[in-house]
C-alpha cells in the first residue's frame, strides 16, 4: 500500500519528494474539520498520483468533486447537508460547509460524504481548547531578519497541532510540519506548509502571523504524525515512501479532524 495525502498536500513545490505512488481510483480524497466555535469545511477530491504534481492547475482542478453529497451529524442528532460551494480562500477552491452546526467543545461529529458509487465515512470530537502559556518570538541564528516562534505550553499530557496564516500572504491557516506536541513544555513554530509565498521555515521581519493553536484526539493526531513523517522523509533525495497515512475515514484517503482552537498573534 502506498502513502497518499489529500490534494492539498500534494500540490507542493519542486523541492518536494517525489513520491512512488498509485492511488486507489475506488476511493476519494477527503480533507475535513470542524473548528471549536466554528462551521464544518470539508474539501473532496478524486486522487492524483504524486509524482503528478507538477500538472497544471487546470488539469488538477479536473479533480476536484462538486457535486458530492457531503453531510455533518452531531452526536445522536439529525444529518445536516453540507452546501458546496466556490471559496477561492482554500485550495482546492471549493468547500462543503454550513452555518447549521458550530463546533462545541465534548460532542462527536460524524461525516458522511457520497458520490457516485464512492461513499466515505468518519467521526471525530472536538476537545476542549487548551490555551498556551505563552508565544515567544526571537531572532534566528542564521539571519538577522529572520525570526523564530516558540509555543510555550501549560500543560504536557495534552496533544496540539498548530497551523500558521501570515497576514497578506495567505488566505487560509497552512499545518506547520513538525509542530505536533505531546509530552513537551515547549515546541517550535515553523512556518505553515503554504503552497505559494515564503519557502523557508523562519518567519520575516515585519510579518504578522496568526497562530492557531488546536487540541486534538487520537486519530487527528495521527493523521499529523503521518503528514510529518511524509515531510520530513521527503528532505532526503530519492527517498520513497510506501505506507499508509493513518486516517480516520472509511473508504476514503485524508481525514475528519476535531480541533479545540485557541487564537494568537504575533508580530516578528
Amino acid at each position: 500500500m502506498k502513502r497518499l495525502i489529500p490534494i492539498l498536500l500534494l500540490l507542493v513545490s519542486a523541492c518536494t519528494p517525489t513520491l512512488v505512488s498509485m492511488p486507489d481510483k475506488e476511493r476519494l480524497v477527503v480533507e475535513g474539520w470542524i473548528d471549536s466555535g466554528d462551521n464544518p469545511v470539508v474539501m473532496v477530491t478524486t486522487p492524483v498520483k504524486a509524482e503528478d504534481y507538477e500538472r497544471s492547475a487546470k488539469s488538477l482542478a479536473q479533480h476536484i468533486v462538486t457535486r458530492a453529497r457531503v453531510t455533518v451529524q452531531e452526536d445522536d442528532g439529525e444529518e445536516v447537508l453540507l452546501e458546496g460551494r466556490v471559496d477561492e480562500n482554500y485550495l482546492p477552491p471549493y468547500i462543503y460547509t454550513t452555518d447549521m452546526i458550530i463546533g462545541r467543545p465534548g460532542h462527536k461529529y460524524t461525516l458522511k460524504v457520497q458520490y457516485g458509487n464512492h461513499s466515505a465515512q468518519g467521526e471525530t470530537t472536538v476537545p476542549e481548547p487548551v490555551p498556551l502559556k505563552s508565544v515567544e518570538v526571537s531572532h534566528s541564528a542564521y539571519a538577522n531578519d529572520l525570526y523564530l516562534v516558540m509555543a510555550h505550553l501549560d500543560r504536557t499530557d495534552v496533544r496540539y497541532r498548530f497551523f500558521t496564516k501570515v497576514e497578506g500572504k495567505d488566505t487560509q491557516f497552512y499545518p506547520c510540519i513538525l509542530s505536533g506536541t505531546s509530552g513537551l513544555s515547549a515546541v517550535p513554530i515553523m512556518r505553515g506548509w503554504s503552497l505559494i509565498g515564503e519557502k523557508q521555515p523562519e518567519f520575516l521581519a515585519g510579518e504578522v502571523v496568526h497562530l492557531k493553536a488546536c487540541t486534538l484526539d487520537e486519530a487527528a493526531w495521527q493523521f499529523w504524525q503521518g503528514f510529518d513523517a511524509v515531510a520530513t522523509l521527503g528532505l532526503i533525495p530519492f527517498f520513497p515512501v510506501h505506507d499508509n497515512a493513518p486516517s480516520n475515514l472509511k473508504g476514503a484517503y485524508g481525514y475528519w479532524a476535531g480541533y479545540g482552537v485557541t487564537f494568537y498573534t504575533v508580530e516578528m
